[in-house]
């Protein structure tokens, strides 16, 4: 499975953008230095009152599909 590992900090104005369908997509640019993009409805089950931070793995099914997101330790 493929991954990649995120450092996020988007606050909660920015993230009621996304779900209020003016941004559908988070770009975001993983450790590796590659440019990843993904759909914001997968930040849902770590959103927080102040938004979404921390550092994220991201996995990729072989298709390239999202499967999973997890929170790592900082």
């Amino acid at each position: 499975m493929n991954f990649v590992v995120v450092q996020l900090a988007i606050d909660s104005d920015r993230l009621l953008r996304l779900y209020q369908g003016s941004a559908r997509v988070v770009v975001a640019v993983a450790e590796n230095g590659q440019t990843v993009r993904f759909p914001a409805n997968i930040l849902r089950e770590h959103v927080s009152h102040d938004g979404v931070h921390g550092r994220f793995r991201i996995e990729f099914a072989a298709n390239g599909k999202f499967s999973r997101m997890s929170r790592l330790a900082s």
